[in-house]
């Protein structure tokens, strides 16, 4: 019961909010092609992609934590192959079942900074699952006109209804599979980067 009504009040939610959406058409046709990709957004601002990846052969990794399992079972009703792990606690497991799910032709949705911060810094781990299993790595941010933020590690942003959103992806990138050690750190050190100024963009030019 307290899945469905979450469910649905996000559903609700999210149907009068206003969106803008810029870069869509890349993913659009990876999705259509059905081809695997990996997904990553901030755990802060994790609802629209969640709820925008709902019944698209989507894969999420998803902590074991108490309000994991709510996450759980409300993306199970959406759909998604839920792998239970994280990047602090069993990540070789973790990282074998996010291998598995794109192995199998799934797009695998990653919040980077996730289960428990440091806010907005981003792991390696889907990173390293781009690079070694030859999948596109895209980058998702939204940024809600007018919305609450909670006083949690991720600051979790809950938009008000019938707000104005403006949703930013960015293009395909390609993980170079030579690099390794302090190489790859420097390109996760660039993706973190990138994320956060396009957050930036997406927050600061809602309009």
């Amino acid at each position: 019961m307290r899945n469905l009504l979450l469910r649905t009040l996000i559903e609700c939610v999210m149907r009068t909010i206003s969106f803008s959406v810029e870069n869509e058409g890349p993913i659009n046709r990876l999705i259509a092609d059905r081809l695997p990709f990996v997904l990553v957004f901030w755990h802060g601002s994790m609802t629209f992609p969640w709820w925008r990846m709902r019944r698209t052969n989507s894969a999420a990794l998803v902590s074991h934590s108490k309000d994991g399992q709510i996450l759980a079972d409300l993306l199970r009703s959406w759909g998604y192959t839920v792998l239970r792990g994280s990047s602090s606690r069993g990540s070789k497991e973790a990282m074998g079942a996010m291998r598995g799910a794109v192995r199998n032709g799934h797009v695998l949705c990653v919040t980077p900074d996730g289960p428990r911060g440091p806010y907005h810094e981003m792991k390696m781990g889907a990173v390293r699952v781009a690079q070694t299993m030859k999948v596109p790595l895209v980058m998702v941010t939204v940024g809600y006109r007018r919305y609450r933020r909670l006083k949690s590690w991720d600051l979790f942003e809950i938009p008000f209804p019938f707000t104005h959103a403006r949703v930013i992806y960015s293009d395909p990138l390609t993980i170079n599979p030579e690099l390794t050690g302090m190489e790859l750190e420097e390109e996760r050190l660039l993706l973190e980067k990138a994320l956060h100024a396009q957050y930036r963009s997406a927050v600061l030019d809602v309009t």
